[in-house]
């Protein structure tokens, strides 16, 4: 606890991977109920899995790229701006049920492969700034709790859809019976996958600019002199 008193670089890094999990992880919980009530289609659950991982899979080298010409933290903003974007245009699924959600799907998914390779990039930084600044002794602190984060990040986005799918009236099926969902609940799970996603990244980037290393803190020599890399 200590340790996270001291370092803002990690709390504000650490509270912007939280609210993306909990964003990403409300959109995998609802890909079934968006595939079942708002697209009719059973395989479309896979097709969204797909269209959300595999283009992450691919991207995240590239991502190194952009993060080496613009810098980590700036690299990591514009992933999380795609992302929102992408997210917040699948609300016209809403009017427009079709085969185009797996586009913005997909540009989301490349956008994740930033959201989550980039802040894994930048942690070892904020570790090496905080021995530099505090001392040795807490990477495993600083670890244990960013694993900690993203395992309840993910979690509460099982949690926040089950809440606004009953504030919705969201009716639950049981075998053997049809069940026809009150157009509130439609609305419910598409604003669960697309508004309320985005507006998590946008409360995220809210938290990422408070971030204060940039490329000049981080690659400071070890007795503490600046280097000239700019």
């Amino acid at each position: 606890m200590r340790a996270l008193r001291r370092s803002a670089p990690f709390r504000a890094l650490l509270g912007t991977f939280v609210l993306q999990a909990l964003a990403t992880g409300l959109m995998l919980a609802g890909a079934q109920y968006v595939a079942t009530w708002v697209l009719h289609s059973e395989a479309a659950v896979e097709l969204l899995f797909v269209a959300l991982i595999a283009p992450a899979l691919l991207a995240a080298p590239a991502w190194g790229v952009v993060a080496r010409r613009l810098g980590k933290e700036r690299a990591f903003r514009i992933a999380s701006t795609v992302f929102a974007v992408a997210a917040l245009s699948i609300l016209g699924v809403l009017w427009a049920p079709g085969d185009w959600i797996y586009v913005p799907v997909g540009v989301a998914g490349i956008a994740y492969a930033g959201m989550q390779s980039l802040p894994m990039a930048m942690l070892p930084d904020v570790i090496s700034h905080d021995e530099r600044t505090s001392g040795p002794g807490s990477a495993g602190a600083f670890s244990g709790v960013w694993t900690a984060g993203e395992t309840v990040g993910f979690a509460l986005g099982a949690t926040a859809l089950s809440i606004i799918l009953a504030l919705t009236g969201y009716v639950s099926s049981v075998a053997g019976q049809v069940v026809t969902q009150p157009d509130a609940a439609v609305t419910g799970i598409v604003v669960s996958f697309s508004v309320v996603p985005a507006a998590l990244i946008a409360l995220s980037l809210a938290t990422l600019a408070r971030y204060p290393l940039r490329r000049r803190d981080v690659d400071l020599p070890a007795d503490g002199i600046r280097s000239h890399d700019g």
